[in-house]
């Protein structure tokens, strides 16, 4: 009986100490030390100050050129050809519980917009897509590097955010659970076309002249953290080209979440981005893009349902951005401005396990998308600033530095999605808060949105003069 009892003692004893070894791996307490204080602050800070130094400034007449192209993809069976478009099985990505898409609703597009003044050149790049997948866009920039001189850091990356669009690009567990098995021969289609579409926008360059300008949605949109109480960036930005010879383009930037249309749909559609696009499209604009704003903490609010939902609100958009664009005063002499850096990041510490702990980084790194090199990018034009971010930022954030803008005579926007991703960045005040968006989302600790505003301040500051 007693050398049963050594060998039960024994047994248990070594049971709970690799318990206790994988608490001790997998669980890490928060870290809190200012930002301020560490390494990838500092680092960070030397790589902007030193892009910001060496920022071109250039002045001219504008040329702008602008395409689209589809990429819904088609469901078959039988053979496949990913070539072609042509699959047997794309998973609508957005919901863990999202379904096989089943047909089409609506088509859905990659859009872009090329922007050069004195051979400076930037292009804009959206699509009705969840996100820019980080593996499409690093075979978008490898395809352009065989078949142009064109640069990552020109690209301003966004997406409409779409739930109901193509799954199936992006690796890892967290990848996998919200749009399905990695299929490298979807990543290898998205990203033909998204080139294609690149590089027909700069072969479409034309002297042209652009204005921008926003009004309020208030009634669109609302804060699904703390709702009614809570602050909204409810501006509807828009950025109107008209070329010389007669073709318009309108981009619109909007911080509504694009989730009309829920895990019960099987169908392609660009939600309410798609409606926003086709109405503008129906009424004299010869290319209508939108891309999604700072919809961290922020959702639609609407009439009706499911798809009577997505159409109302894509709709009154639109015609709020007529109303804006019937009166906007438009320039063809450009000072363009841009700069683009590298930003390092704190260590994960995703998944709340209690206020003080979540999983340990080690643990989140095998969870989630290999994050290489994400970038803060930003540009003037005017009196027009554009940041993009590679996170879901919260609306909240956006409204201080906008209002700041405008009180020195700027319009701005700032979107997401520009080709990494963060995850969600929300106010340190609800950091804490049971919600969605901090607990399962919020993966870098509860500095990392005041960290990353620091940045668009300082990037906002270069660009203006001001010190906002």
């Amino acid at each position: 009986m007693k050398k049963w009892l050594k060998i039960l003692l024994i047994t248990f004893s070594v049971v709970i100490i690799i318990v206790i070894g994988l608490l001790y791996y997998s669980i890490s307490y928060i870290d809190t030390t200012p930002y301020f204080q560490t390494d990838y602050y500092s680092n960070t800070m030397k790589k902007l100050n030193s892009a910001i130094t060496s920022r071109e400034v250039t002045e001219g007449n504008l040329q702008v050129g602008f395409a689209r192209i589809n990429i819904t993809p088609k469901i078959v069976n039988g053979a496949q050809d990913p070539s072609k478009g042509e699959f047997n099985k794309i998973k609508l990505s957005g919901f863990g519980d999202g379904k096989y898409v089943t047909g089409v609703h609506d088509s859905i597009y990659s859009k872009a917009v090329a922007i050069e003044v004195d051979n400076n050149l930037i292009i804009l790049v959206s699509a009705d897509l969840l996100l820019m997948p980080p593996e499409v866009v690093e075979k978008v920039e490898e395809k352009l590097k065989m078949r142009s001189n064109i640069v990552g850091k020109q690209i301003f990356f966004g997406a409409t955010h779409t739930h109901a669009s193509i799954g199936n690009c992006i690796p890892s567990f967290v990848g996998e659970k919200f749009g399905g098995e990695y299929q490298p021969e979807v990543v290898e289609w998205l990203s033909g076309k998204i080139t294609d579409v690149i590089l027909n926008s700069i072969s479409d360059l034309q002297s042209s002249q652009f204005a921008s300008d926003y009004i309020h949605s208030p009634n669109l949109i609302s804060n699904r953290i703390i709702g009614e109480v809570g602050r909204l960036n409810d501006k509807l930005t828009i950025l109107s080209i008209n070329q010389l010879n007669g073709r318009k383009a309108a981009i619109g930037i909007f911080a509504a979440h694009a989730t009309t249309l829920g895990a019960w749909n099987d169908q392609f559609s660009g939600d309410y981005p798609g409606y926003f696009q086709r109405a503008l499209e129906n009424k004299g604009i010869d290319m209508a893009m939108f891309f999604a704003g700072t919809v961290g903490s922020h959702t639609n609010r609407g009439k009706g349902s499911k798809f009577d939902k997505s159409k109302y609100i894509g709709e009154a958009l639109a015609d709020s951005a007529l109303i804006i664009l019937k009166k906007m005063k438009y320039s063809n002499d450009v000072t363009l401005s841009a700069v683009a850096s590298e930003i390092e990041i704190p260590k994960l510490q995703m998944i709340y396990i209690s206020d003080g702990l979540r999983l340990s980084p080690e643990v989140g790194l095998k969870l989630t998308p290999q994050i290489k090199s994400p970038n803060l990018q930003a540009f003037i034009m005017n009196n027009f600033i554009w940041i993009t971010m590679p996170c879901e930022l919260s609306g909240e954030y956006a409204i201080d530095l906008k209002n700041a803008l405008e009180l020195k005579g700027f319009n701005s926007t700032i979107t997401s999605f520009n080709g990494q991703y963060l995850g969600y960045i929300v106010p340190a005040k609800y950091y804490y808060f049971d919600s969605y968006e901090s607990r399962l989302m919020g993966w870098y600790g509860p500095s990392m949105g005041d960290y990353l505003m620091e940045l668009n301040y300082t990037i906002a500051d270069s660009l203006t003069g001001f010190k906002l």
